[in-house]
């Protein structure tokens, strides 16, 4: 015979939901730039994004996301600066251009900058988990990732196995520490991503966007979903943020 026992049975249900896995919602940040945001629907704690291609949009990418950063999270950024793009001039006038305070913001990027290819690696292997467990920032950014890797005074299958081992290292703290993670490369040579560095690199993040910029436009892709967007740019002359489709 079946006993009743409601007191039992309320504790036991109690118990049953203090278990239920509540799924948080994704953590997204937005770029500000209109057409990207619309085609990658934002940049993904937990995954590392590629933006590869030839548009000046992408050495601005870096400082417009240290600023939508703090804006939406009130977080800090790491920036490792690989190509000596950071500008924390660029960061202060984005940040008057959102209203925010240009100090309190740069007072939550903390950036490094490498001029090696081994200087870049031992930031990535030895310093930046210290760095992340101490500023407990949302963001990461490496800047022009692949540039250093290009050294002719470093033999291409060290630089393959260096790329290959530091890209290990930030998939794997991204992971643990649910970073949005955005790699970088600007350069009028894209990536091939079928050999070299550049398969090396392209194997090994989540999404990869290719912006390439033309006269009147600057076309992205979105490689992983062939999906593809159009910026179209202001007249000519026009220096302000919104000809390059940003939202201030």
């Amino acid at each position: 015979m079946k006993i009743n026992h409601p007191r039992r049975d309320q504790q036991a249900a109690t118990a049953r939901a203090s278990t239920v896995h509540v799924v948080r919602p994704d953590i997204i940040l937005a770029s500000g730039i209109r057409e990207l945001d619309r085609l990658l629907k934002g940049f993904k704690a937990g995954e590392v994004t590629l933006v590869d291609g030839t548009s000046s949009l992408i050495a601005e990418l870096p400082n417009q996301l240290c600023v939508m950063t703090y804006h939406t999270f009130h977080s800090e950024t790491i920036y490792i600066d690989g190509g000596m793009r950071a500008n924390p001039y660029t960061i202060a006038r984005y940040a008057r251009l959102l209203e925010l305070d240009q100090r309190d913001v740069l007072e939550n990027v903390v950036i490094s900058r490498a001029f090696t290819v081994y200087q870049l690696s031992a930031l990535i292997q030895e310093h930046l988990e210290p760095l992340i467990q101490r500023r407990t920032p949302r963001t990461l950014i490496i800047g022009m990732l692949p540039a250093l890797y290009h050294d002719p005074d470093v033999r291409p299958q060290e630089a393959h196995t260096i790329l290959a081992q530091d890209l290990a290292k930030l998939q794997e703290l991204t992971t643990r520490y649910t970073l949005v993670t955005v790699l970088t490369n600007q350069d009028s040579m894209p990536l091939a991503p079928a050999r070299g560095l550049g398969k090396i690199l392209y194997d090994s993040v989540t999404d990869i966007v290719r912006m390439k910029q033309f006269e009147h436009s600057t076309t992205l892709e979105l490689v992983n979903q062939e999906k593809t967007a159009t910026i179209l740019h202001g007249t000519a002359g026009q220096q302000r943020l919104e000809a390059f489709g940003l939202v201030i």
